[in-house]
């Protein structure tokens, strides 16, 4: 796990850990990497979960980093426990698991174990799926949709990385997160490599617990939108647009790199166009 700031959720996201390894009957031990909270959250963890191990960062790592040094350390222990039938579980501190979420992964994991499990997560009031698999939705090789919840284990490749459960031997063989990225990408990254491994990927069937989007930013100026953009956080972040493409069009991806940013822009100015007309004919109406 990685977080920051974040410790109310935190703390009830490792609760919800505890209770569902409980109630699957397997044993847990959670890492945390904590970059730079300053609201107490890893004094907090250490308080009310003291078999949890916390790193602890400076607040410049982000996700991909964060869970990448994580992963290091899960990956070292079982290697020092000589525990080969582990797996490693990637979780986001956002994330309230159900009761039974690790129980059905790990039967499913039984059948399947050499592949990479993908739990779905559903909002906490409208039970819509916020993240999960993802498959193609469009020509750029980044557009991706949603996959719906399935009654039965589907092969995926791309997926979001809220809940993810992957034997160690495969996350040895793919070998591990890449925290080269400034924060997203890391997740679709192994998609892609765990392909490149001949290592399958499973969306397991139903969901697994809850997990809102992200909130939408309020509406700001297009300076500030490139700003958030092209930033570390952001989608458009040069380094990271550039090294996934690299990967997933190696051909090609320099058409794609430059499109991209093409395309914010021409969203972008359509979307203020769209405003300004909307404004002018509110105001239009009103007198």
């Amino acid at each position: 796990m990685a977080c920051h700031n974040r410790r109310v959720s935190t703390l009830r996201c490792i609760q919800s850990a505890h209770e569902a390894a409980e109630k699957a009957g397997v044993a847990l031990h959670i890492t945390l990497y904590d970059d730079g909270s300053t609201d107490s959250t890893a004094e907090s963890v250490s308080v009310q979960f003291p078999g949890t191990e916390i790193l602890a960062g400076t607040g410049s790592e982000f996700w991909a980093k964060s869970m990448a040094i994580a992963e290091s350390h899960v990956l070292k222990r079982i290697r020092r426990d000589n525990k080969d039938n582990s797996y490693v579980v990637w979780l986001n501190d956002d994330v309230t698991l159900d009761l039974d979420a690790f129980e059905r992964l790990h039967k499913l994991a039984l059948d399947y174990p050499r592949s990479i499990l993908v739990g779905a997560m559903r909002d906490p009031r409208s039970s819509e799926v916020t993240y999960s698999a993802l498959k193609r939705g469009g020509l750029h090789p980044l557009s991706f949709e949603l996959c719906p919840l399935s009654s039965k284990p589907e092969p995926v490749e791309i997926f979001n990385g809220n809940l993810v459960l992957v034997p160690a031997v495969a996350a040895e063989s793919i070998g591990g997160i890449d925290g080269a990225y400034s924060h997203a990408f890391a997740d679709i990254d192994y998609g892609f490599r765990a392909r490149s491994k001949s290592i399958s990927v499973k969306l397991a069937p139903g969901s697994y617990g809850t997990c809102e989007r992200n909130p939408v930013p309020p509406t700001r100026s297009i300076t500030e939108d490139w700003k958030q953009f092209v930033g570390p956080k952001g989608a458009g972040n040069a380094k990271s647009m550039r090294k996934i493409l690299q990967l997933a069009t190696p051909r090609s991806w320099f058409v794609y790199y430059f499109a991209s940013y093409g395309l914010w822009w021409a969203r972008r100015i359509r979307l203020g166009l769209l405003r300004l007309f909307t404004a002018r004919r509110s105001e239009s109406t009103a007198k």
